[in-house]
């Protein structure tokens, strides 16, 4: 026998005392084998039993993986790999001469399940290799055992884990179905309450009644078109503003709504607001707020084409009538457009800054304010002015609803006086020269009516406007010609300090220069006309030339 060699191929495993290098003690190795058939223990075993039976060295064990064989333990060599795959399988001698070198092969169920490699110094007896040969058996369908085991054990495991999925899927499965079947019901709800005649509102009803909670629909402008209340929850203010701008104050005063989107493309209708002020909404709520929100945006997109085609139509017969269309025609248009031209009619011009504060556009906001006053309209836009032909209404708060809606005190309106259809190109001059009278009045801004110009109103009635030529160049032209040889301001000055009733403090403020600028320039003005402004026939005469000049709408040089 060969020394003993224990380098670190397999782990030790001490073996019985008893054991023997006999069939008898192969029989109990077998046993043990048997009892916990793994893989490590098996070899384990077999190595212990193969040093114990030989006294030989092993410097690798290999176990099966598939059609070849693998490492199982000791140094890589790769000649020694592959002697042992050049015996295919057969046990026997691997190379002749010293050392001996012996492979030793399990096999099991017909197949070969590993191997192991001995050395020794000099050759064993045949009764050892015979014994090997012994222990190579019970080994082989031990491992065999064990990877049929090991087998069953993944396959358990995948199964338990399919199992396992499967479960969840039914799991996830049937609250899939529950959600659906419940957004079946909600979308039903909403269907059937969008096919009313005021669908917008039965939609917030119903939407209302899924949630259990205060809804509101609000369109573009801030404007509320349908609320439902639950409980003491207060209608919001202007969410569309709260989306589009998150300021701390709306935020404050729209504490608790949250705020979905109406939009159609890229184009924002409005906003749908449900009242959670601790935002518990469940997935159900949502769905129904987004699914009511879609709905709501077909029937605010259809609205809106409406209203575009009804504008254009609009604008078309105003710019129609105020150019003296003929009325037969006229009337069947207004009629398509629900316009009664029966009853007397005003036309309305309105003249705001360029870009006011809060960029809303005039024509909209002249619009919204006069359905607000429940004034019919139809409303056209010339350059730089939007022109209306209203009802004769009482509209005397016009300047103030507007300066409120664009957020800008800088506009002028101008308002005809009344009329019939055929005279509306009348009420068009009239609204064109109150217009003209309060741009060039101090104030420049407000509302003027043809019908408070008093003596104003007669400018447009003499025969071609010569005599009122020749009063205007009496009264003023030395005045006009001076200002535009020197590029002067003394015709503003005059007008501002006549409408100023000759105060000099007001009349400083309204042109925004010191005292003593304008005591030099009505000193001058004096000068340049002759005319004694204390002189209450000269005062009277000079303000209504300027007056009647701005009526004109005669530029200042």
């Amino acid at each position: 026998m060969c020394p003993r060699s224990e380098p670190d191929l397999v782990a030790r495993t001490d073996l019985d005392a008893t054991t023997q290098s006999d069939l008898y003690g192969l029989f109990r190795v077998g046993s043990k084998m048997f009892a916990q058939p793994t893989r490590q223990r098996t070899l384990r075993l077999a190595v212990a039993s193969a040093r114990a039976i030989s006294g030989c060295t092993i410097p690798a064990v290999y176990v099966a993986a598939g059609d070849h064989l693998v490492r199982y333990s000791g140094r890589a060599n790769r000649r020694l790999d592959s002697l042992v795959d050049a015996r295919e399988g057969i046990s026997g001698v691997l190379e002749h001469g010293k050392p001996w070198r012996y492979a030793l092969f399990f096999r099991g169920t017909g197949k070969v399940q590993g191997a192991m490699v001995l050395d020794a110094g000099v050759e064993p007896s045949r009764e050892v290799v015979f014994l090997l040969g012994a222990l190579a058996e019970p080994t082989g369908a031990a491992l065999a055992t064990a990877g049929l085991i090991e087998r069953e054990r993944r396959q358990a495991d995948e199964l338990r884990q399919v199992g396992e999925t499967q479960a969840s899927s039914n799991r996830v499965l049937a609250a899939t179905i529950v959600r659906l079947n419940s957004h079946g019901q909600i979308r039903d709800s909403l269907v059937a309450a969008a096919g009313a005649s005021n669908g917008e509102a039965q939609i917030v009803e119903a939407l209302s009644a899924i949630t259990r909670r205060s809804v509101v629909l609000q369109d573009s402008f801030g404007n509320q078109r349908a609320f439902i209340g639950v409980g003491d929850s207060p209608a919001p203010s202007n969410l569309y503003a709260l989306v589009t701008n998150l300021s701390a104050a709306l935020l404050m005063l729209n504490a608790g709504w949250r705020s979905t989107r109406i939009q159609s493309g890229r184009e924002m209708l409005g906003v749908i607001g449900i009242y959670d002020p601790d935002d518990v909404r469940s997935d159900d709520d949502r769905f129904a707020v987004d699914y009511a929100s879609a709905m709501i945006a077909v029937e605010l997109a259809h609205d809106r084409r409406v209203a575009e085609v009804e504008i254009r139509l609009g604008r078309d017969l105003a710019d129609d009538l105020v150019t003296g269309a003929d009325v037969v025609d006229a009337l069947a248009r207004a009629e398509a457009l629900h316009f009664d031209l029966s009853r007397s009619q005003r036309v309305v011009l309105v003249s705001w800054e360029d870009l006011t504060p809060n960029h809303v556009d005039i024509g909209g906001a002249l619009r919204r304010v006069l359905a607000t006053m429940r004034v019919p309209a139809l409303i056209s836009r010339r350059p730089g002015i939007v022109l209306a032909v209203v009802a004769d209404c009482d509209i005397s708060n016009l300047y103030d609803m507007m300066s409120s809606t664009v957020s800008s005190p800088r506009g002028t309106i101008g308002v005809g006086g009344r009329c019939t259809t055929a005279e509306l190109a009348r009420s068009f001059a009239e609204a064109t020269t109150a217009l003209n009278v309060r741009v060039r009045s101090h104030p420049a801004y407000g509302l003027s009516s043809h019908d408070d110009l008093g003596l104003l109103r007669i400018l447009n009635s003499s025969d071609g406007g010569v005599e009122l030529g020749l009063y205007l160049d009496k009264w003023l032209g030395e005045l006009v010609r001076h200002d535009r040889d020197h590029h002067s301001e003394l015709v503003h000055t005059l007008t501002v300090y006549l409408d100023s009733g000759g105060n000099y403090d007001r009349t400083a403020d309204g042109l925004m220069v010191h005292r003593s600028t304008l005591r030099y320039r009505l000193r001058r003005i004096r000068e340049v006309t002759g005319r004694d402004l204390t002189d209450p026939d000269s005062r009277l005469n000079l303000h209504i030339a300027v007056r009647a000049r701005a009526a004109l709408g005669v530029s200042p040089l």
